[in-house]
């Protein structure tokens, strides 16, 4: 059950960033001559049978449809954010098309994510919602694909 709610959680990004850029106004798999756009998935700690099993979906999704090229990324504990933060930037450096991050930190990851998105990087947030003010200070509107906590807590209650 677990490994469907993290593939299920992965899926939904993969066809956002399948289509066109029009924030950056450009096209992923134009970039690179017909070749298609390159995912970086980075996410907390790969130690944790969640994330492994969202790599592992994620993964399986890339080897269907072998459209996009796909860079799995983790961090060695959950609360590495220097690790964290280093990894966006290696993105960044690469030159990835999209990054789908699930923050070790909802509030200090930002910095590092603008840079990103300065660059020209499409990010969506996954797992751990980025900090709706944090994002605002820094001119950035990213999308959130995850649970609701208080609607969890809502449906135990």
């Amino acid at each position: 059950m677990r490994s469907r709610k993290a593939t299920l959680l992965v899926l939904p990004f993969i066809f956002l960033l399948s289509c066109d850029s029009q924030e950056s106004g450009r096209s992923p798999a134009d970039a690179r001559d017909d070749e298609g756009p390159i995912i970086a998935l980075v996410m907390k700690s790969l130690a944790n049978e969640f994330f492994v099993n969202m790599a592992s979906g994620a993964e399986r999704h890339q080897a269907e449809r072998a459209n996009y090229e796909l860079i799995i990324n983790g961090i060695r504990n959950e609360s590495d954010l220097a690790q964290q933060v280093t990894l966006v930037d290696q993105m960044i450096s690469r030159g990835v098309d999209a990054i789908v991050i699930a923050p070790a930190d909802s509030q200090a990851l930002v910095p590092a994510l603008a840079r990103a998105s300065a660059a020209g990087i499409v990010i969506i947030n996954i797992d751990n919602r980025l900090e709706p003010e944090v994002l605002e200070d820094y001119g950035l509107s990213i999308p959130f694909i995850g649970p609701s906590n208080r609607a969890g807590a809502k449906m135990v209650g």
